[in-house]
């Protein structure tokens, strides 16, 4: 008989704790604009690197063409300083000046953008193809030198593409704009 009473006893014990747990959650008012006990999590954004385990910094530029603002050409260092651009061309440049209230159809069919002053540099590799169009005199592209390309821009370059790999300058070439 013993036994008996002490499964009794266990099994009302569980239910008056079963009943007692569906009572205060049901009862429980909740507030989702409550702030929670840990910050929030942002989305993982991976970064470009540098492709060096040993060295995990930030790539300055992802791998590829991008459309630039020379600023600073250091032909004794081998290194180019620029300002990231946005460049349109025929009706995507009409869509993204109109997007700025700009003149639209902008002049001459192109458009660019420039969404921040942030300046970035890059060495330049010694096998680089440099060419000039406008700045050389020209409006056919013409190969010129880290040195040569320095001394042309110096007053203002105009728009120029520059392909990067590995964080290293591997192409540069002036936009030709009429």
């Amino acid at each position: 008989m013993r036994p008996a009473r002490i499964i009794v006893a266990a099994t009302l014990a569980a239910v008056a704790i079963a009943t007692g747990s569906y009572l205060a959650l049901s009862t429980n008012t909740h507030h989702p604009a409550a702030a929670p006990d840990t910050a929030p999590t942002s989305p993982v954004v991976q970064t470009p690197t540098t492709g060096n385990p040993t060295n995990p910094e930030p790539a300055v530029l992802a791998d590829g063409r991008h459309p630039v603002l020379l600023k600073t050409i250091d032909p004794g260092r081998g290194t180019v300083t620029f300002d990231l651009i946005q460049y349109f061309h025929g009706d995507q440049a009409t869509i993204e000046a109109a997007k700025d209230h700009q003149e639209s159809p902008p002049p001459n069919d192109s458009y660019s953008r420039n969404l921040n002053p942030k300046l970035r540099t890059l060495p330049v590799r010694a096998d680089t193809t440099i060419t000039a169009n406008q700045l050389a005199g020209s409006n056919q592209d013409i190969p010129v030198s880290l040195a040569r390309l320095a001394t042309l821009t110096r007053a203002g370059g105009g728009m120029f593409w520059i392909t990067v790999r590995g964080d290293q300058v591997v192409q540069i070439s002036q936009q030709w704009l009429p």
